[in-house]
């Protein structure tokens, strides 16, 4: 393995924007949450607000787009996961 290379893809620019975009659609649900459960008064089941991220990546369409779309639906499946291991289907 060549370290070297690694290190230089860790370290680019790129890769740490790549990154940053798919935890910040890992993250997104949640402000979408609090704007329609706390602001507005409503309350859906919270892989809803992952999906409305995966809707929403998927129809910007670039690759920014994507790596949204990719967070929201880890964090659709991380909701899930959290549904099913408590027991509270």
């Amino acid at each position: 393995m060549d370290f070297g290379n690694a290190i230089d893809t860790l370290a680019s620019e790129d890769y740490v924007m790549d990154v940053a975009f798919v935890a910040g659609g890992f993250l997104a649900p949640e402000v979408v949450k609090y704007g329609v459960e706390d602001l507005a008064g409503r309350d859906l089941p919270d892989e809803a607000y992952g999906g409305a991220v995966v809707v929403g990546g998927a129809l910007y369409g670039d690759d920014m787009g994507k790596q949204l779309a990719i967070g929201g639906g880890v964090n659709v499946l991380e909701q899930l996961r959290t549904r099913f291991a408590n027991g509270s289907n």
